[in-house]
């Protein structure tokens, strides 16, 4: 490492160890920790300072992400003790640890997106399955829904056979009745909102 980086880092890691016992226990509701508003100034300076002293000096080493991440964490005594002792490792061992998460990334993505394109998939069914059910239940009464299931079952399960009977039945339970099905499907928020 060269010798304006190491000292760089140096007073880097330097300005963390004496601001970290500055950090106050506020209690209220929940205890949380603050850092007084110039103190907070500081950091914040010193944080972001810090990102880019690590992004020039040891591009592409993993740690970054680290570092980074644990930046966006509330701020909290271990928070800020792991955020010095990254950069401690950083001035121990200064040979740039390839990220492998870039390599793996591209293998990974068809699968992440697969399985979360399969849950929201399954999610939106299921849901929309309990807007159907919910809008029968509320508008049919027990003995209707039973008489339903009947015109299929005469049809042995075929749907398809049995669609032009189901209206005919709906139809017989009253004018309103599939009007007012189709309206509490329509006006289901979760429905609606996919109309736009």
């Amino acid at each position: 490492m060269k010798d304006n980086v190491k000292k760089e880092l140096e007073a880097l890691i330097q300005e963390q160890r004496e601001r970290i016992p500055k950090l106050k226990c506020e209690v209220g509701a929940f205890a949380y920790y603050v850092y007084e508003p110039s103190v907070k100034e500081e950091y914040i300076k010193w944080r972001e300072n810090t990102k880019r002293f690590l992004e020039i000096n040891f591009t592409g080493d993993r740690y970054i992400d680290d570092f980074n991440e644990t930046c966006d964490k509330k701020i909290t005594p271990n928070q800020q003790n792991k955020l010095l002792a990254i950069l401690e490792a950083f001035e121990k061992y200064p040979q740039v640890i390839e990220n492998n998460k870039v390599l793996n990334q591209s293998a990974n993505i068809n699968i992440h997106s697969s399985i979360s394109n399969t849950n929201t998939q399954s999610q939106s069914q299921n849901q929309e399955i309990k807007i159907l059910l919910k809008s029968l239940k509320d508008e049919l009464s027990v003995s209707q829904l039973e008489e339903l299931k009947q015109v299929v079952d005469e049809e042995k399960g075929d749907l398809e056979k049995a669609k032009p009977k189901l209206m005919d039945k709906i139809k017989s339970f009253g004018e309103n009745v599939a009007s007012n099905i189709l309206a509490n499907i329509i006006t289901n928020p979760a429905i609606w909102s996919c109309l736009g």
